[in-house]
């Protein structure tokens, strides 16, 4: 099978080129034409359009115009965000497989690709190691008053007395629950082995011989946030995860104790936190995330004073963007060769008939 060809949409965090150079670079000898575009380019509207695309899903967006140009007889699509909905794949009648160069999947159709028989691939883990710095930064600067007393200076004050200035702590031999276990999740447990602390993990996707390896104990959600001085939330969001902390659980931790929040803003029911936070039911917490970005001007968290806000960029390192086009080709390049990739969402297509005909058809 001769002649395949492939779409490539960048965006303002990804421009099309780095995707149609990746593509070139591994995928070249599978597919000799390679249509580039890009689906949103200015930054502010980029943020405004895939907040809105993973709290609604993609099916709210219109079909790129590359695809609209250049779909029929396309095979393969890749991207960051481009929403890929059931009018996309409708505009791309020979779709095959779908690539996104992220962990998350709220900007696929997943559902509808699997019915489709379209492979679905994304990438774990391209921004764990940013995200996992941040996480523990984010639980020192929120301790430790860093934000705070900066920004004190940047008034012409000096600020020495804080919130929690009679029981600012140290990280050695305080206890840091983690809920969720994923890769980032376990880069936080090793980059806190520095900090000596006490480590307890909520996962129930992950066994207890795992955590245990990363020198954890894994328990009850529960225990965790009764027990935690530090939570920091690395969870998938998920319908089953939406809202999983809420004020039964807020109400369980130390009045001394601090929420890190670097996942997903939904993670988090925000009522619940906010009371926790305006009534001292909690020492504070670090959040990079929220339910509208950028926050809007009256949100009740700018009025908190034990509360570190930062405009969600855990994940945004330069490592982080410019290997992940190259870490998705190579992985695509892999099932095309006839090698194991690692970053198949929807296994379930590589039995489906009409797709393994295509594949054969291109490995000959």
């Amino acid at each position: 099978m001769s002649g395949q060809k492939a779409i490539v949409v960048g965006d303002a965090m990804i421009l099309g080129d780095a995707f149609e150079n990746a593509a070139k670079k591994y995928l070249g000898g599978f597919f000799p034409e390679v249509h580039m575009g890009n689906w949103e380019e200015d930054y502010p509207k980029l943020q405004e359009r895939r907040l809105k695309v993973e709290q609604q899903g993609p099916e709210i967006e219109v079909v790129p115009d590359v695809v609209l140009e250049e779909g029929k007889g396309a095979s393969l699509i890749s991207g960051l965000f481009v929403p890929v909905s059931t009018k996309l794949m409708d505009a791309m009648p020979d779709l095959k497989i779908v690539g996104v160069a992220r962990a998350g999947l709220e900007n696929v159709n997943v559902a509808e690709a699997t019915r489709r028989g379209i492979l679905v691939f994304n990438i774990e883990g391209r921004n764990a190691q940013a995200v996992s710095d941040f996480a523990v930064g984010m639980m020192l600067c929120e301790c430790r008053n860093m934000a705070r007393a900066h920004y004190s200076i940047k008034k012409g004050e000096w600020r020495k007395y804080f919130v929690n200035s009679d029981w600012v702590p140290e990280l050695k031999d305080k206890v840091v629950g983690l809920v969720g276990f994923g890769y980032i999740g376990r880069l936080v447990a090793k980059k806190l082995s520095g900090f000596e602390v006490q480590l307890l993990v909520h996962d129930p996707f992950v066994s207890e011989s795992v955590v245990a390896q990363s020198g954890g104990r894994l328990v009850d959600k529960a225990t965790l946030f009764r027990e935690s001085d530090f939570v920091s939330l690395h969870a998938r969001m998920s319908a089953e995860s939406k809202g999983m902390l809420g004020a039964a659980e807020l109400a369980l931790m130390k009045p001394t104790a601090y929420l890190i929040n670097t996942a997903r803003a939904g993670l988090i029911d925000q009522a619940a936190l906010l009371d926790a936070l305006k009534n001292r039911k909690i020492a504070g917490a670090g959040l990079d995330v929220f339910n509208n970005e950028p926050l809007e001007p009256g949100s009740e968290f700018l009025e908190l004073d034990n509360v570190t806000l930062t405009t969600h960029i855990a994940g945004t390192t330069r490592e982080a963007l410019t290997r992940s086009p190259d870490l998705l080709m190579e992985d695509i390049r892999k099932l095309l060769d006839g090698e194991e990739p690692r970053f198949i969402i929807n296994r379930q297509v590589l039995d489906n008939p009409a797709f393994k005909a295509w594949l054969e058809g291109v490995r000959k």
